[in-house]
């Protein structure tokens, strides 16, 4: 019978073995072999930020374009189940928040405040849980614990059924989402980043955007771990 330290060397190299046989222990960027997300897949998400300005001149910020590494590791979240990769997402995007704090006009004071947008309820039970709202809530504790005065604040809901995003053309995107969102609760003191995972056309980000400035939100930009690129 192990003890003392013995017993948690052997108690971690039993959860390694279960993780291996659950998680393939492949590079969710590369497919490299031994480790779950390598160094170089990281390195590329972590240069200066992709920026872009969506319709109605709203600041976009990402962590890299939707391609590549940074592809990969989101559908490996995102689609693939793989939860062990999330601290791995949440790290970009809480350099992304930093950045945006540091170059919009930020709070005197008070704190950013980081509103992610709400997933499908089929997407939330496919997942586990809001995606998006959980990449937002491990990027502030990142960001926070470097210093940064950031906070997250739920409360854009759905107002009505909406479809799956994928197929639909630009048009046909802005069309499912126009009015699908609302802010219930009180409206966050702070000047807003809005958070996604990824931002492809933009109507979802924007969609969000109006939903916060009807109920009285101050927004200053979108943030998000990827981004198609305009």
């Amino acid at each position: 019978m192990l003890t003392g330290s013995g017993a948690g060397r052997g108690a971690a190299g039993l959860l390694a073995a279960v993780a291996d046989l659950v998680w393939a222990a492949h590079c969710a960027g590369c497919g490299a072999e031994g480790t779950p997300w390598c160094r170089r897949c990281a390195g590329e998400l972590a240069g200066p930020p992709l920026r872009a300005v969506l319709p109605g001149g709203w600041p976009l910020l990402a962590a890299a374009g939707y391609r590549g590494a940074a592809r990969g590791l989101l559908l490996a979240v995102k689609e693939g189940g793989r939860s062990e990769l999330r601290p791995a997402a949440a790290e970009p995007l809480a350099r992304v928040v930093e950045v945006a704090g540091r170059d919009l006009d930020g709070p005197e004071g008070g704190a950013w405040e980081l509103v992610p947008v709400p997933s499908r309820w089929a997407s939330r039970r496919r997942r586990g849980g809001d995606l998006v709202a959980d990449l937002a809530a491990r990027a502030a504790a990142t960001a926070r614990a470097r210093g940064a005065a950031v906070r997250v604040r739920r409360g854009l809901v759905l107002r009505r059924r909406v479809r799956d995003q994928a197929g639909l053309d630009r048009a046909g995107r802005a069309a499912n989402l126009a009015g699908a969102l609302r802010w219930v609760g009180p409206v966050p003191p702070g000047p807003c980043l809005v958070v996604d995972d990824v931002v492809t056309t933009g109507a979802t980000a924007l969609e969000a955007v109006r939903a916060l400035r009807a109920a009285g939100a101050d927004v200053r930009a979108v943030v998000a771990l990827t981004a198609a690129r305009r």
